[in-house]
This record gives structure tokens, C-alpha cells and sequence, in this order.
């Protein structure tokens, strides 16, 4: 039962109670009338662990109940005498238990650090911002339900087991986030471990059934509200939290540096990496700029292991799991005997290869198991005997009316026992939360994700340094956090020209305190922007994993005050991989001269473009066998999953294709970054492509894909509008205007040339749409406004197919109205046959999605005049490309229903997806009675704004 069904059954229950004593039967009515789900079992555990009742017989005495004078002597006559609460006695046997193997359940309360006077407004003004994010994202989606499949087991202990899903929507959540995965209508509790792309890891018990198909409910507010609560704690400081050490994140961009630093000797380093570990082992905050390949991880690993040689205790932390186990592993490369308790991985790590390792446990479940090995074993045992118990139980409650004396006190004594084992188990859940503590007091370096340090195992815990990686992900109200653990020792690591924290909130507070990450808020951003580096900061220049033209475009486009050099070592590297379209390093696919369209993901939310992924799918095609490392990459998550569907299933891990978010500290030896946006369809450009200064979304996005190439990296671009059409030159600027004069441009039709998984179609298009819908199940074309001449010959085979399946609509055909409203008579002859024809203005996409084939054009896909056409047989790529497309009901019919005609004029009722001031918004009705700006429209016309849509698409 949850905390809230508690409260609430146990508030009922001395609402019932509060007259007298009631016999089991009768408060069990009376809860059922007050709206509270209870059985015997769970009121029994309700009145003994809460000391509301005593069972008296079949009757429930309210405790400290006397009765009056002249009442029943039943109730008096059989009391039985006062037992030891069930609560009580478990606390005392589990403590006798943890203290005979040494596990200390009473802690000593540490003392506060210094509070500046500056501190309680600092920290009213995050926790401010935290709550109008909070309240933005539960405007948005409190709570999420995303299906998802093809679960597989990546890792598993005697603890947890890690699984892998493909989701169907956009994941919106974050590591380490609460869950709760629903299979089978059973709900299990779970933890995200990480988001990759529609990837997404789970943490699940051990015994947890993995079905194929499940329902994966998040709440978006946990965390929030966590760090919210924690900071308002900390307003006038708290124990074991050093408040001098967070507020000196704010202010201490402009600190000068020691004049004499420890000497590092690091062979493996390189000048700038041991001056950076030099710097950080000096009290104080050092800010570690480190661009991409510069080796900022190899860096960290060297400065951890330093500390830990001069006897300091070391918090490790970033915002995602993957980058907390990049840094345990570079930790364990330099110090490997620190594994089996000297360092200690709070949480689920990404990378499996941590779990269960032989060379030593990291791993927080796995030390503590062993450690408490008693009290985990009693654990196990309790739970079991407590489903054997509830088992019992439900077996004696379907027989409720006709049990016999003896089974009546049968199930008293049951009832007893559960109430005694469940306090059993808290009091094990409890001692085993001291056996963690315990093991990250006795750690020399904890490790964890940042937003853990506000939760229960660290909460208190204090360290001698504090280690911030991958901070420009992180928000300055959790940097505060994270700083407050130590005693003022702050090493904030990571690239302020990379990706900034997402946040869905757009007030001042939530832009100051969460958009801005601790390089932003210390104005260490700025002061580099003015060509002057900070005296605490240590940038790292030569960078080893981009080749010289790589990292030409990108230093000059993003890193002008502090140019990156190309090491070496990467001229003499061998190319692992390699395509025939990837012939120079640097290669544009120019689709200016296609006018591919842009859409919306359900006409709604993120941006996609077919065109585009169709080209990216003939270049897959040919890459098979050659490349064994490669990367497709995009900016918005709907165009991300096309991508991501066009990846040979037997084709290498090194495969990979999602979002610039998602693949912020991955690598390929080819990336391919297609960035959707053309002018056409969805307007106007999104400012990631329009703002492009050095600091902007726009430009961190560009650096982050196009960093990730280690050899070769090509662009899907329509150069004539993301390039040709700027005035200035900013950062996105320089980066394309650097791109064409040291790369490769190459037309759009080259991308068919290299495989036959798309193929341009010329002539009549009709004749071999006919063939594709020969036997074909399943149907749903998109039509913008046209004469549709080539609708009308397709009628008889999208009637047959219709036909096959009456209950399903398995033919769809959107089609967009004359400006007057009306269809035109090639729809209209079609709609009398008997074909479902949807209007729907505006229409952004013209396509058909015929089986496993998908079909796309630049003009209307049946019309005079199609363009420029394009046919892709893929079965998971139409899969995808239904799912984009596919209309959601909500106030409007959506994909596979059937539409409405008008009561008053007769004319077909139109899906309307307008947007109002930028925003989309979907309207259902008649386009001349319920028009918007006509006095009958006013009344009816409904618009509906997507909740779905995100700052970050």
C-alpha cells in the first residue's frame, strides 16, 4: 500500500472509530462507504503499526477507549492484556541483530558548516525557480504513460536486474527519475537508468516478471520537488552542509590563481591536463573547461586519484549515469585496488560492465549486501514468508461469510503474523539503508549522480572534495547542492559552449537559477567571451579525437579564445571506418534543390522530415560491412526515431542514432548529422538554426553533433536556407561558411546512388502505387491541396483493402480542402465509393505509407505536378513513419477513424492543426459554420493545445 492510501485508510478508519468500538464486519462497511479500498489484512496492519485499535474478539476497540458505565461487560471481559506493538518489537530484534555484525543504526548528528549572510536569499531564489519548474512541468505531464517493448535483459544481481525497452513516444525524463512499469496491469516500482534516444534502461527488482509489451508511467516532478524540499531546508544552513562552499559557486569566476601549484608528475598528461590537475588540488573552486577530446575524463580519473593519495575523501558526480560511470571507470584506471569499498557507485550504472565485476565490486547494492549479508538474508526470508502469509489470507477472505470459528481464529493469528512481519521488514529496509550510509562514510570516493546528494543515502554525508563533471548540464540551484556536501573544495568540470540543462519553465527566476548552468551563473562564460581567461579556470586545448578539418570547423566556429589542437597522434591514426559517400572528411549533403518538407510528430510537437530520412536510409544501405562505428544524429527526437528505425538489426553496438541530447559524450569514427530544417512546411526556421551566437542553443547543438565525428562527418543540410539567407556571421555562421571551404558538397541525389533501399521514381507514379497496394493490409496517404488526378484510378484497390478489415478503417486518405472548405471532386468521388477521406488543413507532409513502403513527394503526392518523388521499402522505417503521422484522437477523430459530416451544411468536418502565436493547436469542424472569426465559430470551434509539446524538441 502507498503512503497516500495509508494516511487516508488510516484517517478513515479513526473517523470510524471515533464513537466506540465496532465490530470488523461493520468498519469494514463503513470504510467501503467513505471511498477507502481495505481488507481485514490491511486494516489489521493498519490499527497495530498506528496504534489505533485493539481487535477484541471480532470487535475493533479504539485505543484508550473506556466504556460507559451501565455498557456491554463483553467487550471489557474479553481484553486480552497489552502486547509489545508489533512496531516495537521488530525495532528491538532487527537492532540487536545489526549491532552483532556492526551496523550502527544511530548516527551522530553532524554539525552545520558556516552560513554567509547572502546564503538564505540564494537559496529562497533556486528553490523559488525549482517550484515554477515544477509547476511548468506538471502544467505540462505530471505523469506520463509511454508504451513500450521488446524488453531484454541487459545485466542482473542479486538485487536489481537492469532491462532494456524501446518506447513508442518521447521520453521526457531523466536519470534516475522514479517509475513505475506496468505489465499485465501489475505495477512494478522502477528506476531510470538511462534515456538513449526511444531507449530507455530500467532498474527492476530481481523477481520481476519482463513481458514484451508494457506501460511505463513516470512522474516528471520527483526530482524536482526533492531539491525544492531540500533547498528550503537549507535556507538557514543544516547539518552536515557547508553553505560557504555553494554560495562560493557564484561568485567565484573571477578568483585569481595560487602562484605556486603541487607539482604533477603524469606522464600520461599532457602539459594543460597536469597544469588543470595542479590547479584542482588547491583549495577553492577550479573551473575544468574541456572541450571535446581533450581528454577531460582522463583528467578527472588522474585528479581523483591524486586526492585520494593525499587522504581525502572525494564526492564524484555528473547529471546522467552514463557520465557517472565514464568517470568510475577512468577513477578505477588510475586506482584499481580502490574496488571493493573503496569506491563506492551510488545508483544503477549504464554501463553493465560495472556490475558484478570481478576484479572488485563498486557497486553501492553489492557491497552493502555483503556487508549486511545477515540482515539482507533475514530480508529475503521475511518477504517470502509475508506473500505465504498474504496468500493465506485471500484464501480465508473469498470464504469470508462461511468460515468456521476455528478458521476465524486462524485468520486472526494470520493477520498477527503479517502485521509482525511487515513491521519486520521496514525495520530490515531501515537497517539496511544504515548498512549503505555506512558504506559511503567508509568510502574514499563516492560516486553518484548529482541529484542524489539530495536523497536519503547521501543526505548529511560530507566529503573533503566535491567533483562536479558534465556541469554545463547541470542547473546552478543542483550545483549548490552538489558544492554544499564538501567543505568548499570544488572542481566543476565540463564545456560551457555544449548543451545547458533542459528546463521547461521560461520565467526569470527558473532563465537565472536552472537555464544557466555554474559556468553561466559565475560568469566564467563571459569573462572567456571577452578573451581573457578566469584565473581558477584550466582550458584544455589539445584535443585527440577529431581529425584536423573536424576540428578546424569546429574550434573555429565555437572555440575562438581558446583555439583546440589537433594532437598527433590522430594524424597517424588508422581509419577504422569507412562509406563511399564518406570520401573527405568533411562532406555536405546540400538538399537545397530537393524543397523536401518539414512536419510536426502528430501534427503537433517535434519537427521531422521524410525526404531527408529517406537520403540518410540509401547511404545506410551502403555502409554495411565498412563501417563499424557510426552515428546518426539530429536535433529533434520525431526525426531521431525515423533514424533510429533505419539501423540494420545485425550491424554492430557501434551503430547508433538519436538525438544531439541524447549523445552528448559519445563518439563515432562517421556521424551523420541531418538537421530537418529547409523553410518548407513547418515555418518558421527553428532558432536553433536562427540564433546561432556562441552561447545560444542553436550553436551548442551544432558543436556537440558535429564533435562526436572522430574521422568523418557529414551533414544533411538545406544549405540555401540554414547558411545562404544569414546576415551575420555568429557561431552557426562561421561553422557552415568553415564546412564548405574545407569540405565536400555534395547534390542530394548522390545519397541514391550508393543503395537501393530508396529510389527516386519518375513518370506516372499511379501504376506502381498500384502494385504496392496489391495485398496490401493497411493504408494512410497525405495529400496537400491539389487537383488529386491520380486519386481516382487508386480507387478500386484502396476499396478492396478497405473492404478486408470493416472494424479497423484500415485505409485512411487526409486530404487538404479548398480554401472555401470544400474537397475536391476527386475526394469527393472517392468519399461517395466508400473511402475513408479525412480533410485536415494544414497538410505538411505529402506521403503514403503502403505496408512496409513509404512513398514521398515535394508536390502533392497524387496531383498534376508531384516533384520530386521518393519510394523507401523498409518495414521498421514505416512502422516509424505511421507512428509520426499517426493522428491522436483527443477532440478530433484522428488516424483510422472515420470523420464527420456537418448537421447544418453537410460538408465534411475538418481536422484543423493552426497555430496560434507559433504554438500548434488542433480544432475539429465545419469550415464555413464553425470557422474561427465568425460569431457561430466563436462559440463552437474548439482548439486544444498539445500538452506535449516541449521547449526541447
Amino acid at each position: 500500500m502507498g503512503a497516500g492510501a495509508e494516511r487516508k485508510l488510516v484517517k478513515a478508519v479513526r473517523q470510524a472509530l471515533s464513537r466506540g468500538p465496532l465490530p470488523q464486519d461493520a468498519l469494514l462497511a463503513a470504510l467501503q462507504r467513505a471511498g477507502v479500498r481495505a481488507d481485514s489484512a490491511s486494516l489489521y496492519l493498519a490499527c497495530v503499526t498506528h496504534g489505533l485499535a485493539d481487535l477484541v474478539g471480532d470487535c475493533w476497540q479504539p485505543r484508550d477507549w473506556a466504556a460507559p458505565m451501565g455498557g456491554s461487560e463483553a467487550i471489557s471481559s474479553t481484553r486480552r492484556p497489552p502486547e509489545l506493538p508489533a512496531a516495537r518489537r521488530a525495532a528491538a530484534e532487527v537492532r540487536r541483530l545489526a549491532s552483532s555484525i556492526g551496523v550502527p543504526m544511530d548516527e551522530p548528528v553532524p554539525p552545520s558548516g558556516p552560513v554567509p549572510g547572502a546564503w538564505p536569499r540564494i537559496a529562497e531564489q533556486a528553490a523559488k525557480a525549482l517550484q515554477e519548474e515544477l509547476r511548468a512541468v506538471t502544467d505540462r505531464r505530471t505523469l506520463l504513460d509511454i508504451r513500450v517493448s521488446g524488453g531484454v535483459v541487459v545485466a542482473e544481481t542479486t538485487s536489481r536486474k537492469l532491462v532494456r525497452f524501446e518506447a513508442e513516444g518521447d521520453l521526457g525524463m531523466s536519470d534516475g527519475a522514479q517509475a513505475t512499469l506496468v505489465i499485465s496491469g501489475t505495477p512494478i516500482d522502477v528506476e531510470v537508468v538511462s534515456v538513449f534516444g526511444n531507449v530507455v534502461t530500467l532498474s527492476v527488482p530481481p523477481g520481476a516478471a519482463i513481458a514484451d509489451e508494457a506501460v511505463l508511467r513516470c512522474d516528471l516532478s520527483w526530482l524536482l520537488s526533492t531539491q525544492s524540499k531540500r533547498l528550503r531546508e537549507l535556507v538557514e544552513g543544516g547539518p552536515g552542509f557547508n553553505a560557504a562552499a555553494a554560495a562560493a559557486l557564484m561568485t567565484a569566476g573571477a578568483e585569481a590563481a595560487p602562484d605556486e601549484l603541487p607539482v604533477v608528475r603524469a606522464e600520461h598528461l599532457n602539459q594543460g591536463q597536469r597544469y588543470a590537475v595542479g590547479l584542482a588540488l588547491t583549495p577553492g573552486v577550479t573551473w575544468l573547461w574541456g572541450p571535446p577530446g581533450t581528454g577531460k575524463t582522463t583528467t578527472l580519473g588522474t585528479l581523483v586519484a591524486e586526492l585520494c593519495v593525499r587522504g581525502l575523501r572525494v564526492l564524484l558526480t555528473a547529471p546522467t549515469n552514463a557520465a557517472v560511470d565514464v568517470a568510475v571507470n577512468a577513477v578505477l584506471k588510475e586506482i584499481p585496488e580502490l574496488a571493493g569499498g573503496g569506491l563506492v557507485r551510488l545508483g544503477q550504472p549504464a554501463d553493465p560492465a560495472l556490475i558484478a565485476r570481478s576484479e572488485g565490486h563498486v557497486l553501492i547494492d553489492e557491497i552493502a549486501a555483503k556487508r549486511g549479508e545477515v540482515l539482507a538474508q533475514l530480508r529475503v526470508r521475511e518477504a517470502q514468508r509475508s506473500r505465504d502469509l498474504r496468500e493465506r489470507l485471500r484464501h480465508l477472505e473469498r470464504r469470508h461469510a462461511s468460515l468456521t470459528d476455528g478458521e476465524q481464529d486462524l485468520r486472526l493469528d494470520l493477520e498477527r503474523e503479517l502485521a509482525e512481519a511487515s513491521a519486520r521488514i521496514r525495520e530490515l529496509d531501515m537497517s539496511l539503508h544504515y548498512v549503505r550510509r555506512q558504506v559511503c562514510r567508509e568510502a574514499e570516493v563516492v560516486a553518484a549522480t548529482s541529484h542524489q546528494v539530495a536523497l536519503k543515502t547521501l543526505r548529511e554525508l560530507t566529503f573533503d572534495v566535491v567533483v562536479l563533471d558534465e556541469a554545463s548540464m547541470t542547473t546552478s540551484a543542483l550545483a549548490m547542492l552538489v558544492a554544499g556536501a564538501g567543505s568548499g573544495h570544488t572542481i566543476i568540470a565540463g564545456d560551457f559552449r555544449q548543451l545547458p540543462p533542459v528546463v521547461v519553465a521560461d520565467s526569470p527566476a527558473a532563465r537565472d537559477w536552472l537555464t544557466r548552468s555554474p559556468f553561466e551563473k559565475a560568469a566564467v562564460d563571459r569573462v572567456v567571451g571577452g578573451e581573457r581567461l578566469p584565473g581558477r579556470l584550466a582550458a584544455l586545448t589539445e584535443q585527440y579525437r577529431m581529425r584536423r578539418d573536424i576540428n578546424h570547423v569546429v574550434s573555429e566556429a565555437f572555440y575562438p579564445e581558446s583555439p583546440l589542437v589537433t594532437a598527433e597522434a590522430v594524424a597517424t591514426r588508422p581509419r577504422r571506418s569507412s562509406a563511399r559517400w564518406a570520401d573527405r572528411e568533411l562532406v555536405v549533403l546540400d538538399t537545397s534543390r530537393l524543397g523536401a518538407w518539414t512536419a510536426r510528430k502528430q501534427g503537433m510537437s517535434s519537427r521531422y522530415n521524410l525526404m531527408h530520412a529517406q537520403l540518410t536510409a540509401g547511404l545506410l544501405a551502403s555502409a554495411t560491412g565498412d563501417a563499424s562505428s557510426l552515428g546518426v544524429i539530429s536535433p529533434f527526437a520525431a526525426q531521431a526515431r525515423l533514424l533510429e528505425s533505419l539501423l540494420p538489426d545485425a550491424e554492430s553496438t557501434d551503430w547508433a542514432a538519436s538525438t544531439v541530447h541524447r549523445f552528448q559524450g559519445g563518439e563515432r569514427d562517421i556521424v551523420v548529422y541531418d538537421t530537418v530544417d529547409t523553410g518548407l512546411g513547418v515555418r518558421p526556421l527553428h532558432r536553433w538554426f536562427t540564433e546561432g551566437g556562441p552561447g545560444g542553443d542553436g550553436a551548442r547543438l551544432l558543436n556537440v553533433a558535429a564533435s562526436r565525428a572522430r574521422d568523418h562527418l557529414v551533414v544533411v543540410a538545406a544549405l540555401d536556407q540554414l547558411h545562404r539567407h544569414r546576415a551575420t556571421l555568429d557561431a552557426v555562421g562561421r561553422f557552415f561558411t568553415t564546412l564548405l571551404a574545407r569540405g565536400r558538397v555534395a547534390p542530394w541525389e548522390e545519397a541514391l546512388s550508393h543503395g537501393s533501399m530508396t529510389r527516386r521514381v519518375t513518370g506516372d507514379v499511379t501504376d506502381l502505387m498500384r502494385e504496392d497496394l496489391s495485398g496490401a493490409g493497411s493504408v494512410e496517404i497525405r495529400l496537400p491541396r491539389a487537383s488529386l488526378v491520380g486519386l481516382r484510378s487508386l480507387i478500386p484497390s484502396l476499396k478492396l483493402i478497405a473492404e478486408q478489415d470493416v472494424d479497423t478503417e484500415p485505409v485512411t486518405v487526409w486530404v487538404e480542402p479548398d480554401p472555401d472548405g470544400h474537397l475536391s471532386a476527386e475526394a469527393m468521388e472517392a468519399k461517395r465509393r466508400g473511402i475513408n477521406i479525412r480533410p485536415c488543413t494544414p497538410i505538411l507532409e505529402s506521403s503514403a505509407v503502403i505496408d512496409d513502403v513509404v512513398w514521398t513527394a515535394t508536390g502533392s503526392l497524387l496531383g498534376p505536378e508531384p516533384g520530386v518523388v521518393l519510394r523507401t521499402r523498409n518495414a521498421a522505417f514505416a512502422d516509424a513513419v505511421r507512428r509520426a503521422q499517426r493522428r491522436r484522437p483527443d477532440n478530433a477523430p484522428g488516424s483510422g477513424q472515420l470523420g464527420d459530416d456537418c448537421g447544418r451544411c453537410s460538408r465534411a468536418l475538418v481536422r484543423f492543426e493552426v497555430g496560434r502565436r507559433g504554438l500548434p493547436t488542433v480544432g475539429y469542424g465545419c469550415y464555413s459554420c464553425d470557422r474561427p472569426g465568425s460569431r457561430r465559430g466563436r462559440s463552437r470551434f474548439r482548439h486544444e493545445r498539445d500538452p506535449q509539446l516541449s521547449r526541447w524538441e
